[in-house]
């Protein structure tokens, strides 16, 4: 009151305009009392639902984002879905390329020029060291047309399998891990540090603190937890789609094999035999090249294994280091581990980085 009664008293003597927004009506009266001072304007503020005879029945503002479970909710919806197009149209174009450009690589590949002539200079000696007598045209044209026909049948199935092979393997462990972070540094990485300077710079931080809210409680975590579930999916459809884009270029456009074929080498080359005593004998194989154990035998086999207690976990083949390191190695690097856990470390860099640079 003793405020409202001084900027009277500077209207009043000291004719001083002022432009006076309060939400306390009474002291407003005090201040633009007729009486006292001249020309006075007064505009009130009300809320229509208030006038409204339903207005307790009205939406209450939403307070989604309050809680860890929202923001994690939300960040997640972030980081997966309206990154997946991007991730999409990425590994559409790489795919598309690198694929096109091995199976290319792969068809101009012709080295049966080189092969007939190292026949000709050691074969034709060979003959007549055996014989005594020099090999005639008809002999080195037979020897010729078997060497070629060899070729014929053995280097396109070869081609085909380095093609699935080499596409799956170049995805898998190497590029679909690294674009995929590429491409998450600036929608996730440039977001998360995006909406940390901007608490700092507003001094919101300093208000969760007093509030006792920890800052990194309120941002980091929830990103971190929802970028480890959205990287890691990521990755996987961008792999996955560059691989089936693969599987269309190669037998498909440059006759690089057959379809059967590519997804057979590329299932050899995703799911390799693990070499550990207790599990190699899941990926045994019949004399056709089937696998000897069926889908539904396969997970009844996992679960029986899960079950027993003294698993032998020992590696297959000569250790060059203790057991459980050989373990290790040897489950770290299977190819889907692999994959994964490359996006994993990928993301905590990013976040941290992110994190870093906003505190900075």
């Amino acid at each position: 009151m003793s405020v409202a009664k001084e900027l009277v008293h500077l209207r009043t003597f000291k004719q001083t305009a002022l432009l006076l927004i309060s939400h306390e009506p009474h002291l407003t009266k005090v201040v633009m009392d007729p009486d006292l001072t001249l020309e006075n304007q007064t505009i009130t503020l009300e809320d229509p639902r208030l006038k409204n005879a339903t207005a307790k029945n009205s939406t209450k503002p939403s307070l989604f984002g309050t809680t860890f479970l929202h923001r994690f909710v939300n960040r997640t919806m972030d980081y997966t879905l309206y990154s997946l197009p991007l991730i999409s149209m990425a590994f559409v174009a790489c795919g598309l390329a690198i694929s096109m450009l091995s199976a290319d690589l792969l068809r101009r590949l012709d080295f049966q020029d080189q092969v007939l002539e190292l026949v000709d200079t050691h074969v034709r000696p060979l003959i007549k060291l055996l014989t005594g007598e020099e090999a005639n045209g008809l002999q080195m044209m037979g020897v010729r047309f078997k060497v070629q026909s060899m070729m014929n049948e053995t280097i396109p199935p070869a081609k085909a399998t380095i093609f699935a092979v080499g596409m799956t393997k170049l995805f898998v462990l190497e590029i679909g891990p690294l674009l995929t972070a590429l491409l998450l540094c600036g929608r996730i990485g440039g977001s998360y540090a995006g909406k940390v300077g901007t608490l700092h710079a507003t001094s919101q931080s300093k208000l969760l603190l007093t509030l006792g809210i920890s800052p990194l409680m309120w941002t980091l975590w929830p990103s971190l937890l929802a970028a480890l579930i959205a990287a890691p999916l990521l990755t996987v459809t961008g792999t996955a789609i560059s691989i089936f884009l693969a599987g269309l270029v190669g037998p498909g456009y440059y006759g690089i094999g057959s379809t059967q074929q590519f997804r057979k080498d590329m299932t050899d080359a995703l799911l390799p035999v693990l070499r550990l005593e207790s599990l190699a004998y899941l990926w045994e194989k019949d004399e056709e090249g089937n696998y000897l154990l069926s889908l539904p035998q396969l997970l009844d086999s996992i679960t029986t294994i899960a079950k027993v207690k003294d698993i032998d976990f020992s590696v297959t083949y000569p250790p060059r280091y203790n057991g459980w390191t050989e373990m290790m190695i040897e489950a770290i690097t299977y190819p889907p581990a692999y994959h994964l856990s490359k996006a994993v470390v990928y993301v905590f860099i990013i976040l941290g980085v992110a994190e870093a640079v906003a505190n900075w």
